[in-house]
C-alpha cells in the first residue's frame, strides 16, 4: 500500500464513520419519538473505498398494515363503548335503579296496590298519580337522553370528517415531497416517518388500506374499497344535523359524492371512529329509543279505558291515565290471539307520553284513577257514564278498577320484534328486557373495546420493536463507530506524519 492509497482510505474511513455517527446521533435524539424509525447509513464500496450511498429507514409493511387495521378497530369499538356507557349512565337501566323505566313501573304498581288497599284515601290517590307522573317524566327524560347521544354522535361524525380532510391535506404535501425526494435521491426518511404517522392518525378516523406506487407514492382506499387519495385527496363531506328527534334520520358521509355511511351502500366503511359513531347514531341509540316507545305504548294500552255501556259491536276504547300528548288514541290493535294486543311502534312516543291532566290533584280529580272515566268529554261528572267503571261514581270503597290496572301491568302484549327486546311480554317484563338489552350492549362494547385496545397496543409494540430506535443498540453502535473513527483518524495522522518526514527528507 502506497501513501496515497493509505491517505484516501483513511479519509474515506473518517468520512464514513462521521456520517454513520451522525445517523446514530439522530436515532438517539429521536428515541423518545414514537413515530420515528431507526435510520440506517448504507455503506457501499466505490473505487475500492467505502462511502455512504444513502440513508434508509427500518420498515415493516406488514406490521404497519396490521397497526392501521388495529387502530381502526380500536377507534370504532371505543366510540361505541363510550356512547353506550354515557347512555347507560344518563339513564337508570336496572330494576334496582330508581330512575329506570323498569323501576318506575314497579313503583307505580306498588302505589296502585297501596291505593287499592285504601281506595278511600285521597293521599294514596295522589301518590299513585305522582308515581304515574314520575314514570311518564322518566320516559320523557330517557327519550331526550337517547336523542342527545345521537346528536353528540352526529357532532362527532362532523369532527371526524374535518379531521380526515385535514389529514389528507397534510398527506398530500408530505407524499409529494417523498415522490420528489425519491426521484432526486435526497434523504426522505423523516418524511416517510411523517407520512406513516399521518396514516396512523387517519386510520383512527376511518378504516383504510394503502397501495405503493412508483417513486414511493402511496394511494389510500377506504376499507370498503373507495379511493380516498390518489395523487390528490378526495373530498369528504357531511352535513351535521342541528337537532334530533326519534324520527330524525342523520345525514350520510360522502367521499367525492359517494355515500360511505348510508345503510345499504356498497361502500359503507367498516371501521374507524366514523363507523362507530354511525352505528351509535343510526342503529344502537334508535333501537333503544324504539324500546322506550314500545314501553310507552304498552303503558297507554294497559291503562286504556273501555266503553262500559255494553254497546255492540266491540266496545270502544280510549286512552286513560296515560296519553300520547293528550290524544285519546290507543297505540295497539287486537291480534288473532284472544286478549292479546299488538303495540304499534310510534317513533317518539316515549317523548310524548303524558299523564292525563284530569287526574292531576291541581287541575283534576285523582279519584278518577279509581273510578274510571278519566278522559271522558266531561270527566268531572261523566254524565253518560260510558267509561266509568265504578257502579256508584264516588263510592270510596270501590277498588275493582285499581286491581284491574295492577293486573294489566302483568298482561301479555305483543311488541314489535324490530325493537329488539322481545315479542311477547308484559309492559313490566318488557321494560326489564330492555334494561338487560342495554346492559348487554354496554358489556359487549366494553369487552370489545378492551380487546381491540390490547390488540392495538400489541401491534404498536411489534412495529416499534421492528422499526423503532433501541437506545442500548444505538449506544453500542456509537462506541463501535467512535473506535472506527479513531482508527481512521490515527491512520490519517500517521500518513500525514510520513508525508511530512518525506517532504523534509526531499528538501
Amino acid at each position: 500500500m502506497n501513501l496515497s492509497t493509505a491517505l484516501y482510505g483513511a479519509m474515506a474511513g473518517v468520512s464514513v464513520a462521521s456520517a454513520q455517527i451522525s445517523v446514530v446521533s439522530r436515532n438517539i435524539a429521536n428515541q423518545s419519538n414514537p413515530n420515528a424509525t431507526r435510520k440506517i447509513a448504507n455503506v457501499v464500496t466505490a473505487n475500492q473505498l467505502p462511502a455512504v450511498a444513502s440513508i434508509s429507514q427500518a420498515s415493516n409493511g406488514a406490521l404497519l398494515t396490521s397497526l392501521l387495521s388495529a387502530n381502526s378497530n380500536q377507534a370504532q369499538q371505543s366510540a361505541v363503548s363510550n356512547a353506550l356507557t354515557q347512555l347507560q349512565g344518563t339513564l337508570g337501566t336496572s330494576s334496582s335503579d330508581s330512575t329506570s323505566p323498569s323501576a318506575l313501573i314497579g313503583q307505580l304498581s306498588d302505589a296502585l296496590q297501596t291505593y287499592a288497599d285504601a281506595p278511600q284515601s285521597s293521599a294514596s290517590a295522589q301518590a299513585a298519580v305522582q308515581a304515574a307522573t314520575n314514570l311518564a317524566n322518566g320516559l320523557n327524560s330517557a327519550s331526550t337522553a337517547v336523542q342527545n347521544v345521537r346528536k353528540q354522535a352526529d357532532a362527532g361524525i362532523a369532527n371526524s370528517v374535518n379531521t380526515i380532510n385535514n389529514i389528507l391535506g397534510q398527506f398530500t404535501q408530505v407524499n409529494q415531497s417523498i415522490v420528489q425526494g425519491t426521484a432526486s435521491g435526497t434523504d426522505i426518511t423523516d418524511a416517510l416517518d411523517q407520512r406513516n404517522s399521518l396514516l396512523q392518525q387517519l386510520s383512527k378516523q376511518i378504516g383504510i388500506t394503502t397501495v405503493k406506487g412508483t417513486n414511493n407514492d402511496v394511494k389510500i382506499y377506504t376499507d370498503s374499497g373507495l379511493t380516498l387519495f390518489d395523487q390528490s385527496p378526495m373530498t369528504v363531506t357531511f352535513q351535521q344535523t342541528p337537532a334530533f328527534t326519534a324520527s330524525t334520520q342523520g345525514n350520510a358521509v360522502y367521499v367525492d359524492g359517494v355515500p360511505v355511511t348510508a345503510s345499504g351502500s356498497p361502500y359503507s366503511v367498516q371501521s374507524g371512529a366514523l363507523a362507530g359513531l354511525i352505528s351509535v347514531r343510526d342503529n344502537l341509540a334508535p333501537t333503544y329509543q324504539s324500546q322506550l316507545d314500545q314501553i310507552a305504548g304498552g303503558l297507554i294500552t294497559d291503562f286504556q279505558e273501555t266503553d262500559q255501556s255494553g254497546a255492540q259491536p266491540a266496545p270502544a276504547v280510549q286512552a286513560g291515565l296515560f296519553t300520547n300528548g293528550g290524544s285519546l288514541t290507543v297505540p295497539s290493535t287486537p291480534t288473532a290471539t284472544p286478549g292479546l294486543a299488538a303495540i304499534t311502534l310510534i317513533p317518539g312516543l316515549a317523548a310524548n307520553i303524558k299523564v292525563s291532566p284530569y287526574v292531576n290533584p291541581t287541575t283534576g280529580n285523582p279519584a278518577l284513577l279509581r273510578d274510571g272515566g278519566i278522559s271522558s268529554n266531561d270527566p268531572s261528572s261523566d254524565p253518560t257514564g260510558v267509561y266509568t267503571y265504578n257502579p256508584s261514581p264516588g263510592q270510596t270503597g270501590y277498588s275493582d278498577r285499581l286491581n284491574q290496572l295492577i293486573s294489566n301491568l302483568s298482561q301479555t302484549l305483543a311488541f314489535d320484534p324490530n325493537a329488539g327486546a322481545g315479542t311477547q311480554a308484559s309492559a313490566t317484563d318488557y321494560a326489564s328486557s330492555s334494561a338487560s338489552w342495554l346492559g348487554n350492549q354496554v358489556s359487549q362494547a366494553s369487552n370489545a373495546a378492551s380487546y381491540s385496545t390490547a390488540v392495538q397496543s400489541a401491534a404498536s409494540t411489534a412495529l416499534s420493536n421492528a422499526t423503532g430506535v433501541n437506545l442500548d443498540t444505538e449506544l453500542s453502535n456509537m462506541l463501535a463507530l467512535e473506535q472506527s473513527y479513531q482508527a481512521s483518524a490515527k491512520l490519517l495522522s500517521t500518513v500525514n506524519t510520513l508525508y511530512t518526514s518525506l517532504f523534509s527528507a526531499v528538501q
